[in-house]
């Protein structure tokens, strides 16, 4: 017989659980779906005999076991084969399968990194600034280093003003016969020699009021050596800053002296200043104070901030909020003033012009520049107005209404006639007139009747460079420049898109109709302004 195989020694064959890895194998084989056989070669051997040679003599009464043992041995060598390298092969199968695909889109349809807008919430698209970033329009050129020569006084050059002053007085003379009073004092102010030949006589022609133009284009050229003066317009003249960079603005009621001005009390001599709403008004000097700082430094002037006001009219419910911006392209003063006032539905012509009109001067409460009586600026908020739903007049639907939860009402929808944006003709201002839902703070109750339909009209206007009051931007806008054309002179991109992408990501969607479609003329008696 087999030697035995020894004892397992681990946990689970000692109770008889499973037979011991490291043991010796036994002698059985057996085939998935096949009869169980066990066979023992020495229990063939023990029954044949062997001769002195080494042979093997099968004893006579086991030569039909032992063929059919030999026979079954054979067949099952020959099955058992194929079923342990199919074995081997699952196994190795086993190993090498790959993990379930994952339901993954390709790296180059996978969504990136989503970007939304702060304001409207819409995907940003990034794909034409990506391309801007790999675009240079100028990237065959080459600049050549231009080395800039700095005029500086060299002792062994011949003196200019020499050679100037061998000139006879009288030729300077019939010279300055062919040149402006403005070019005669620019050349007066070049050397000492042209102003013992011209001085006097260009300070007698910027003497001259015929001449006022000239001179304080003389004057102002000067502008960059004078930080602690500011220019009066009145005087034609500099004064000495009373506080400077401590001025501002104040309401018109207040004497606000920037500067010791003999004329700042006369009212002959007004200065320069721009209507911003009932009872307020912005001086052309905080203007070019605001100019100045942005230009030179603050030493010359004060922050945007000082100009930046929220104010409420003392004889009506409207409030304002003014607030200024320099473009950088062209160096221009940007003026937006919003004016809201909230309203109910269902209001009589008459409600109408008490909403809207002041009963002093019959202007109106919102900010709107010196050509107001002039197209259909007036009828644009008569119109929104009417948009606005009408409380219910029965009292049985009323109360029955009242009885159950309030519901908060929906934006208005305006027509093609107040919605569009409205561009004066003759300045550089534009209006928007809107319908918004703003919660009123006076109302205690917390729910839906504490926010209320707020009519909300903008004003964006150009105020030019601030360089001075007649310049054509800020002296059409006061209604002194009357050859001014805003639809030629702005172009196609408007003064409020160039106003709100200097703070925002978006700006007003309306496009912009013409405020005087038929160019009526200003008629203060027989307009349909009112």
């Amino acid at each position: 017989m087999a030697e035995a195989a020894p004892k397992p020694s681990s946990f689970r064959s000692k109770f008889g659980f499973g037979r011991n890895k490291d043991a010796a194998p036994r002698g059985k084989l057996r085939k998935k779906n096949a009869a169980r056989v066990d066979f023992d070669v020495n229990s063939v051997n023990s029954h044949d005999t062997s001769t002195s040679d080494g042979k093997v003599l099968l004893n006579p009464h086991n030569t039909r076991r032992s063929s059919s043992i030999t026979s079954t041995l054979s067949r099952l060598s020959t099955d058992f084969t194929p079923w342990r390298a199919s074995s081997e092969g699952r196994s190795q199968s086993v190993v090498s399968k790959k993990g379930p695909r994952k339901l993954k889109k390709p790296a180059h349809q996978a969504p990136g990194r989503i970007e939304l807008d702060k304001d409207t919430g819409e995907r940003k698209d990034l794909t034409e600034m990506m391309h801007a970033f790999g675009f240079t329009e100028n990237a065959d050129d080459t600049e050549e280093l231009v080395q800039v020569e700095e005029w500086e006084y060299d002792p062994s050059q011949p003196d200019g003003a020499t050679l100037l002053s061998t000139m006879v007085p009288e030729l300077w003379g019939l010279v300055s016969d062919h040149l402006t009073p403005l070019d005669i004092a620019n050349l007066a102010s070049t050397c000492r020699a042209m102003h013992n030949r011209l001085g006097e006589v260009s300070y007698e022609l910027l003497r001259n009021p015929m001449h006022l133009p000239h001179r304080v284009a003389f004057l102002l050229s000067m502008d960059k050596k004078l930080p602690n003066h500011l220019f009066c317009f009145p005087c034609a003249r500099w004064h000495i800053r009373a506080t400077p960079g401590l001025e501002k603005l104040k309401p018109p009621k207040v004497l606000n002296p920037v500067y010791n001005c003999p004329n700042s009390t006369n009212n002959l001599m007004p200065p320069p200043r721009l209507r911003i709403s009932d009872y307020r008004w912005l001086p052309f000097t905080f203007v070019q104070l605001y100019k100045r700082a942005w230009e030179h430094g603050p030493d010359y002037g004060i922050h945007v901030n000082s100009l930046a006001r929220r104010f409420k009219d003392l004889e009506s419910k409207w409030t304002h909020e003014s607030m200024f911006h320099i473009n950088p392209s062209n160096g221009h003063v940007l003026m937006r003033v919003k004016s809201q006032v909230f309203v109910e539905g269902g209001l009589q012509p008459a409600a109408k012009r008490m909403l809207l009109f002041s009963r002093s001067d019959y202007t109106p409460y919102f900010s709107v520049c010196a050509h107001w009586r002039k197209g259909i600026l007036t009828s644009i908020p008569k119109c929104a107005l009417d948009h606005i739903p009408i409380p219910e007049e029965n009292v049985y639907v009323a109360t029955f209404n009242k009885m159950r939860h309030a519901k908060l009402s929906g934006p208005t929808a305006l027509c093609g006639h107040c919605q569009p944006m409205r561009r004066c003709v003759d300045c550089p201002t534009e209006y928007l007139f809107e319908l918004k839902l703003v919660e009123d703070k006076t109302v205690q109750k917390m729910g839906p009747e504490r926010f209320r339909q707020v009519l909300l009209v903008t004003r964006w206007s150009d105020l030019g460079p601030a360089r001075s009051p007649l310049d054509p931007e800020w002296a059409s806008v006061v209604g002194e420049h009357d050859e001014y054309n805003s639809f030629e002179e702005i172009g196609k991109r408007a003064v409020s898109g160039i106003f709100e992408s200097a703070f925002t990501d978006t700006t007003p969607g309306q496009r912009i109709l013409s405020l005087n479609p038929d160019g009526l003329e200003d008629d203060e008696d027989h307009g349909d302004w009112y």
